[in-house]
């Protein structure tokens, strides 16, 4: 599959790793300094080239949207109609910030709305899935979960089935198990679980600091949940 990634910073970068080392063919884009990733271009090799933002739009069936939020706007008067018609997957979340370049969640949003939600608006020919939001970027990889007895899921919601069967294959790709949430508008539950999981490392663990070794999975009872009869 050719996938555009719009930008390669943390998460972006991890998951171009994940998809060159499955077979995929990318166009790699860097909101700023383009030379911060010559690295990585010259890990994946033939399998990617650098382009503008614009250009990996065009390039891709599937197009990566991991843009810090503060910058959609200008990200989206960049590519323009290029993303008419592909499916994109955005992992933000709603993070404003400070003048001293402190993050908060933008809780005032979060009663609203989601980041997919308003990408979907800002995008409306687009094909707009949520995913890749609840792991830090250093828990992104498969290898951080090797000797876990669980593997993380990567939850996705999007109100277009055909783009959730490509999203599934590419959360896969990234060495991951898929989990299906439902439509779009379930994003904002998505994006409240990251608030969540910052409360979740403040007070059980060592601080917000732990956050990077959290994740969420779906368990099933194995080998099955114990039925009794009911007590009234």
């Amino acid at each position: 599959m050719k996938i555009g990634i719009l930008n390669a910073g943390n998460i972006g970068s991890r998951l171009a790793r994940a998809w060159a080392e499955a077979g995929h063919d990318l166009v790699v884009a860097k909101d700023g300094e383009d030379r911060k990733i010559a690295p990585l271009l010259e890990e994946l090799g033939d399998r990617a080239r650098l382009g503008t933002t614009r250009e990996a739009a065009e390039f891709g069936e599937t197009v990566l949207f991991s843009v810090y939020w503060p910058r959609v706007e200008a990200i989206v008067a960049e590519v323009g109609d290029a993303l008419d018609g592909k499916i994109v997957i955005e992992t933000m979340n709603p993070l404003g910030v400070t003048a001293d370049f402190q993050h908060f969640h933008d809780l005032e949003f979060m009663r609203e709305s989601s980041t997919a939600e308003d990408l979907q608006r800002r995008l409306p020919k687009a094909r707009i899935v949520k995913a890749f939001n609840l792991l830090a970027a250093p828990a992104l990889e498969a290898a951080a979960w090797s000797a876990s007895p669980v593997q993380p899921g990567i939850f996705y919601v999007t109100d277009d089935v055909a783009a959730g069967q490509v999203t599934r294959g590419l959360i896969a790709d990234a060495g991951f198990k898929p989990v299906n949430a439902g439509r779009l508008s379930g994003a904002r539950q998505l994006e409240q679980v990251g608030v969540l999981l910052h409360h979740i490392a403040d007070h059980e663990y060592g601080g917000d600091a732990d956050l990077v070794r959290l994740a969420l999975a779906v368990a099933e009872a194995s080998p099955g949940p114990i039925m009794r009869a009911r007590i009234t």
